[in-house]
């Protein structure tokens, strides 16, 4: 074996250094998808080159990229891929979103060896889109991710971690399930990437009976095309997917669960990086630049995708240590990290949020790691632990914080106990609203939530999640409760507006319970209580808070044991929110990110004698105010770099956008 990956070694040496140094490439074609369109659209270019070359899918054997100059002026090189070779003439890929408008032109470089050439430069334009771009982490702001054009958002979804195999149930596609979870409102997927069964990239004999083995050179084809579909199919419902590059059971030596998941013996990089035990995949140069191919790869073909919300390194990476046989050093794997997190920001002109996960077992500075935008840990069977769970990690490591995935427990479900599982997944999901996470904790049974015909469930808690959802976090507020009686109750505010609480009964009768609510505007109101888990109406009266902010709500009708959600709905709104009955107008605000001056304009014809706008800073600071013009500009010299709240108000609408200051 180690004389047969010598002589494969030697013969690439050799053919390299004979044909790929000598051959000068040539690009033939170059053609573009348009020349014009909006912003966080996809340009794409298709590129016929002739070259010599051995593995497409190595840049350190060809590598082409794209020489991009944006509309500021600055420059960024960007990978291409691989699409295919028909005769001496290879076909690769250029795909971008732009995210700012204006003129865009780049070249196409070619380099094999001591080789390369150049192309003509091409051009598109970009114009502004109502687009909302790509989604991001936002400093201090641990409640919501926000896209590019300002806007919040908040994960509302589960694992959907890999489709069934044939043999097992071949309806359970990407597109059966993406097409059932939009349904029912359902708008972020965690799934896997490069499991031996499931999307494989780099392992040739896959165990799902969906794929092929593959013995050519490079990335498996069919695990490729498949990712295709999927974020095609993604892309057509609207979901947002988290995807996990990797998981623990690639590097395990021993089945340390008993179901089969210990692949580190035909772990691909044992033959192509030479990796002899499951550490060497952390500190081996060749291990580290292959997996910086793939992040590569990844990047050049679907990076553009606004469905991409979010690239997990390792599903659950403290279990590649724990176990007996696996000799793995956290030091090793807290390094990696920050190795390829390091990577994968200097070529992603996208900005995709990074992250990895844990079980339950911490690694002593890996969520610590600058380049983790976002830590996540796995919880199971412990939902009345989770509110402090997610309290604790945000609060420690002053990153947003998500719930990867949980459960009632992490073995499968008995399907005679659907209904303590559902409900389990309800209570879940209904804490995780109240909590400080961007997206809603995520559960793992999907398929027997199918089986069940649970997911009715998700849309009346998906509904009040995009209720509760704030652009900063100065719009939501908790809300403090005084009562006698042993209930744990959580309440916030959004917008100084609507209010929002959950009640858990804990085996208290709540019936004739007065709830004493602190912090509300002086407004009337009217008050909804639901069953948590049936969705039933229990009460609907009209109420008023008192000038001090005190609100009552007496609870006439609830059971024992019975969890509630109230929502209080504001009837006369207040200057601090969006009021549900003026419209919202269509403007634009550019650039955005913005240096020295910010632009706006007002696409509707308004009264400009009673119209304003405002810029707050996100502690709710007043930068600057002044009356609202059709389209005018604004200078930001004195703002300090940061995010803003620009806020336009007039008698017959009203709005706000965040945007970024440089």
């Amino acid at each position: 074996m180690k004389f047969t990956k010598l002589f494969t070694l030697l013969f690439f040496v050799i053919h390299f250094t004979l044909t790929a140094s000598t051959i000068q490439p040539e690009i033939i074609e170059i053609t573009n998808n348009t020349t014009s369109l909006s912003t966080f659209d996809k340009f794409e270019s298709i590129i016929k080159v002739k070259a010599e070359y051995t593995n497409p899918y190595d840049p350190q054997d060809i590598d082409i990229s794209a020489n991009i100059k944006l509309p500021d002026g600055t420059t960024i090189d960007y990978p291409l891929f691989y699409q295919g070779v028909e005769g001496d003439v290879s076909e690769w890929g250029l795909r971008i979103a732009p995210k700012s408008e204006g003129s865009y032109s780049f070249t196409i470089k070619v380099i094999t060896g001591d080789q390369n050439a150049t192309s003509e430069e091409q051009t598109f334009t970009a114009s502004d889109s109502e687009g909302l771009g790509f989604l991001h982490t936002v400093n201090n702001n641990f409640n919501n991710l926000v896209f590019d054009n300002g806007s919040g958002f908040r994960g509302f979804g589960l694992n959907m971690a890999w489709e069934a195999r044939n043999s097992e149930n071949p309806k359970y596609t990407y597109e059966y399930w993406f097409d059932l979870l939009a349904d029912h409102d359902i708008n972020f997927i965690r799934t896997w990437v490069n499991a031996p069964w499931n999307l494989p990239i780099e392992w040739s004999k896959p165990t799902s009976d969906r794929y092929n083995d593959y013995d050519g050179v490079g990335y498996h084809p069919e695990g490729l095309e498949r990712i295709e579909y999927m974020i095609n199919e993604a892309e057509k419902n609207d979901m947002y997917l988290m995807l996990a590059m990797d998981f623990h059971g690639a590097l395990w030596v021993n089945n340390n669960d008993g179901w089969g998941n210990n692949f580190w013996n035909v772990h691909p990089y044992k033959d192509l990086a030479g990796c002899v035990n499951p550490n060497d995949f952390f500190t081996f140069e060749e291990a580290r630049r292959l997996y910086k191919n793939r992040l590569r790869y990844f990047v050049a073909r679907w990076g553009y995708s606004t469905s991409v919300a979010a690239i997990e390194f390792f599903n659950e990476v403290d279990n590649t240590i724990i176990y007996s046989g696996q000799n793995v050093n956290p030091a090793d794997v807290v390094e990696w990290h920050s190795i390829m997190g390091d990577y994968l920001k200097s070529i992603d002109y996208h900005n995709h949020i990074v992250t990895t996960s844990i079980s339950h077992n911490q690694i002593n500075g890996l969520f610590d790691v600058n380049e983790l935008d976002m830590i996540q840990s796995h919880i199971y069977g412990a939902v009345d632990n989770m509110s402090q769970v997610i309290t604790n990690m945000t609060n420690t490591h002053k990153k947003p914080y998500v719930v990867g995935e949980m459960g009632l427990d992490y073995l499968p479900p008995n399907n005679n106990d659907e209904g303590k599982w559902v409900k389990d997944l309800q209570k879940t999901m209904w804490l995780g609203m109240f909590e400080k996470t961007s997206i809603i904790p995520m559960t793992w049974w999907w398929e027997n939530y199918e089986v069940w015909n649970a997911y009715d469930k998700f849309e009346f808690l998906s509904e009040f999640t995009k209720k509760m959802t704030t652009n900063t976090d100065s719009e939501r507020a908790d809300l403090s409760f005084v009562n006698s009686e042993d209930l744990n109750a959580k309440g916030m505010i959004i917008r100084n507006r609507h209010a929002y609480v959950f009640v858990e009964g804990n085996g208290s009768n709540l019936r004739n319970i007065t709830l004493q609510i602190d912090g509300l505007p002086e407004n009337d109101y009217t008050f909804y209580v639901y069953n948590a888990y049936t969705y039933e109406l229990k009460e609907e009266v009209d109420v008023s808070a008192s000038a001090s902010g005190k609100f009552y709500i007496e609870l006439k009708d609830i059971s024992a044991n019975e969890d509630v959600f109230i929502y209080l709905e504001n009837k006369r709104g207040d200057i601090t929110g969006v009021e549900d009955n003026l419209k919202t107008v269509g403007w634009h605000l550019y650039p955005n990110p913005a240096k020295s001056t910010i632009n706006y304009k007002i696409d509707d014809v308004f009264n400009p004698t009673n119209a304003w706008f405002s810029i707050y800073d996100l502690n709710g600071k007043v930068m600057t105010q002044a009356s609202l013009e059709q389209h005018s500009n604004i200078n930001l010299d004195v703002f300090p770099s940061g995010m803003y709240v620009f806020k336009i108000v007039s008698d017959s609408f009203e709005d706000q956008k965040l945007f970024i200051k440089q």
